[in-house]
């Protein structure tokens, strides 16, 4: 087999063995992400929380909506009252569960939105309230509120920002149809109540685009814990390239300078068969058939 063979062939087999050893190393990351996170890739595998729920942390569908949830998106408004008394205890829900994330989440967006919400919502709470105390003094502010949320109690990191999103989300289109219904069917008494049901409508809606747009980038970009680190990934790949070529190199440099050839030089093979041949080592028969086999 000729040099030029042998070389091309160990090349070959390095470039390989790189390729080899980076595509494992790919596999056992991604192994190890989707074994350490359910989260990875849209695998939305349901979880207990320790109170026992029984409630998935996977995205939420009508059939793992609890009852409170379930009956809260089915509040009919009758009147001004009506919405006031109910939005009231849903506020106060939502604060609750954003002040638990806002201590323990640590994503910086997800506590500031706690933060937004703790806010925006505890200012409504103590605006309807008021307007309850001025326009309905003499009507019960009692309603039998269903709580929509989990119990966020116990859970940490990822897992906590997920449940409070995937809660948060049907939380918020309640209080979006509730507010619709109370301007589409024109039950508002008062200016003030109108616009109120108009901002929480609309600043609702638009975060419930927000917590919709986060969960879909983290389902299918970046799994929230053991998430497959991409920047580890490519150091990997530049590593293992630059083993390839540091190996390859020496390799074809071996090649163009002839060093793995098994006997001298052709032309210093020559100057011996000459040689040789003027010392009458060798016959002319022997001298012909060497140079021979030389030039082929």
């Amino acid at each position: 087999m000729k040099n030029t063979t042998l070389v091309a062939i160990a090349v070959l087999l390095v470039v390989l063995l790189g390729l080899t050893a980076y595509t494992a190393v790919v596999l056992f990351m991604t192994t190890n992400a989707q074994t350490c996170c359910p989260f990875v890739n849209g695998n939305r595998q349901s979880f207990q929380n320790e109170q026992g729920t029984g409630r998935g942390f996977g995205m939420m569908g009508p059939g793992q909506m609890g009852p409170g949830m379930m009956g809260s998106m089915n509040i009919s408004i009758e009147n001004e009252h009506d919405f006031l008394v109910h939005m009231i205890p849903h506020h106060e829900e939502a604060v609750a569960s954003a002040i638990y994330l806002r201590d323990n989440t640590e994503r910086e967006e997800m506590r500031d939105f706690a933060e937004d919400i703790i806010r925006t919502q505890t200012a409504e709470i103590e605006q309807m309230s008021l307007y309850l105390d001025n326009w309905y003094p003499d009507q019960s502010h009692e309603v039998d509120y269903q709580p929509m949320m989990r119990e966020l109690e116990g859970l940490r990191g990822d897992i906590l920002d997920r449940a409070f999103l995937e809660d948060m989300i049907p939380h918020h289109m309640t209080a979006v149809m509730m507010s619709q219904q109370l301007l589409a069917q024109g039950l508002a008494e008062h200016e003030e109540v109108a616009l109120l049901a108009g901002s929480i409508r609309n600043s609702q809606r638009n975060e419930i685009h927000m917590m919709m747009n986060w969960l879909a980038n983290w389902n299918s970009s970046a799994p929230l814990t053991g998430t497959r680190n991409w920047t580890a990934l490519i150091w990997v790949g530049v590593l293992a390239l630059a083993i390839i070529i540091a190996l390859a190199i020496p390799l074809v440099f071996v090649l163009n300078a002839g060093k793995l050839s098994t006997g001298p030089p052709a032309d210093q093979a020559q100057d011996i068969l000459k040689k040789r041949y003027v010392m009458d080592e060798i016959t002319r028969e022997e001298y012909l058939h060497a140079r021979k086999d030389l030039d082929n």
